[in-house]
């Protein structure tokens, strides 16, 4: 590696900076990087999303997704070569795959795989090639301490992708006309065919910004390590004096010799001893004597000119200052002294119990707590924002139906109709709904629980005529209300004669 030919400055940096210098990698060489991408991921991506809409299953698409780290060795192959002004050409690198690719990938792919520092270690692999207790070595020296920050900027990609990919589906969503998409729980809790491949699609997209992203961020990450350690801007800086100083030291003799001045020849180092009092000193100073790291947490208190202060925020004030103090030899005499393992003992078991307690909620709200698990489903009061109480409804169904449709008043209707047949359907057919459950996940529960009888279809037809003149302002006619009626009334009809 020939640091001399680095088109960026190889300079120490803060964990941050040498993110954003991997974000301006990404920015100057977004083209390239993304054929790179696309030349090894669409054609597999492709083939897997015809499997998942197929098989109709999610699996396919899971393994393209477990399988990110071999997606990105032809990234990073990429990147390390255009750092140092080799430009790799697609051919080039299938035909090195299997020198930059393979080491390190089975226990990515195992064990390793959920590594939140994966795009940083991934470089000691690849760039590397380090193996055994080499790589153990290396590994551990360079994720000492001070941290490179890579598993924060895991976690920052990832939410950055999710909200990409939530946005962009979002932003479809808003732009298909509502006689094809009518609700948006659609496409949370439907499975079909277009909701998987759109958004399959639309996650494949924002990886093709994101997945180059971070792979730049941790080679940037890796560059900024070894330049700690290894004091590369000192190396840089004393070849660029060792060449200035030979350049000199030539015009010199070239001037003496034009003179023809017998005078002795210049002295000049020898290229091997050079370099390695170059290396002692790059050690030396890249030692802790020289390059110490020293991290410290501080509380400071905002200045408030208010004089009276209440009780609790004085015992804060003096919690805190307790906890700070740790160098009073009286400290243990005072009632706040709380070491800080006390502290974030309790903070991470508030933390435990809230998130549990968050937890149990959710699950009740789905339908999933125990708390009705073995008793019948509690009839809810309130589908869709309607009122399906029985005291709420019409004790005769047609003839305010009918009211309403000598007022022109379809909404209204409808309305009538859906909730008449909500309360009866969930009276005869108990379903668990969470609170505030939509009419098609109403539908979808009864559906899921006892199957597709001929009500539970009949209230789809109604569903599908009350969101059509509801939500998507496109009324249904007088004639198909009184159809949907009379079809009503022949299904009361026949399931009191059954029962």
């Amino acid at each position: 590696m020939e640091l001399e030919k680095a088109s960026a400055r190889l300079a120490p940096r803060s964990p941050w900076q040498a993110v954003d210098l991997g974000t301006k990698l990404y920015r100057h060489w977004a083209a390239p990087v993304l054929w790179v991408w696309l030349a090894f991921t669409l054609v597999p991506f492709g083939l897997l999303l015809g499997w998942s809409l197929l098989a109709e299953t999610l699996l396919p698409l899971f393994l393209f997704w477990w399988l990110k780290p071999l997606w990105e060795r032809p990234l990073l192959a990429w990147y390390s070569h255009a750092l140092f002004a080799e430009t790799l050409t697609l051919k080039q690198l299938f035909q090195r795959w299997r020198h930059y690719a393979l080491p390190g990938l089975a226990s990515q792919l195992t064990w390793r795989r959920f590594g939140p520092a994966r795009s940083f270690n991934t470089c000691v692999w690849q760039l590397e090639g380090a193996k055994g207790e080499q790589l153990s070595q290396r590994l551990r020296a360079l994720n000492s301490y001070p941290s490179n920050r890579a598993g924060i900027m895991t976690i920052v990609v990832l939410h950055l992708e999710q909200f990409m990919a939530m946005g962009l589906m979002v932003l479809l969503y808003t732009l298909v006309p509502w006689q094809f998409s009518l609700e948006w729980s659609d496409w949370f809790y439907d499975q079909g065919a277009l909701q998987m491949a759109i958004a399959s699609a639309t996650l494949y997209l924002v990886m093709c910004v994101t997945e180059p992203l971070y792979v730049a961020c941790g080679f940037a990450l890796y560059l900024n390590k070894r330049t700690w350690l290894e004091g590369w801007d000192l190396q840089l800086g004393l070849t660029r004096l060792g060449r200035h100083r030979a350049t000199r030291t030539g015009a010199t003799v070239l001037m003496l010799l034009a003179l023809l001045l017998p005078l002795p020849e210049p002295a000049t180092a020898e290229p091997a001893p050079r370099n390695e009092e170059q290396q002692q000193v790059i050690e030396l100073l890249a030692g802790p004597d020289y390059m110490p790291f020293e991290e410290r947490t501080e509380r400071q208190w905002k200045d408030r000119n208010d004089d009276g202060n209440s009780w609790l925020e004085e015992f804060w004030k003096h919690f805190f200052d307790n906890l700070d103090d740790d160098e009073q030899p009286d400290s243990s005499s005072s009632p706040f002294d709380i070491p800080d393992a006390v502290l974030w003992i309790l903070f991470w078991t508030l933390f435990a119990g809230l998130a549990i307690w968050l937890l149990i909620k959710v699950m009740d709200q789905l339908g999933l707590g125990s708390r009705n698990r073995d008793n019948t489903p509690v009839i809810p009061t309130h589908v869709a924002g309607m009122d399906i109480r029985r005291q709420s409804l019409p004790k005769n169904l047609r003839d305010a139906v009918e009211k309403a449709l000598a007022a022109s008043d379809i909404r209204l209707a409808l309305s009538l109709m859906l909730r008449s047949a909500l309360a009866n359907l969930l009276h005869r057919y108990p379903v668990a709904l969470a609170a505030g459950s939509t009419e098609q996940q109403c539908l979808r529960n009864l559906k899921a629980t006892h199957g597709e009888s001929l009500p539970i279809l009949y209230l789809q037809r109604l569903t599908q005529a009350w969101i059509s003149t509801a939500w998507a302002h496109r009324p249904v006619g007088a004639d198909t209300v009184r159809t949907l009626l009379a079809d009503w009334e022949q299904i009361s009809a026949e399931e009191a004669a059954h029962a």
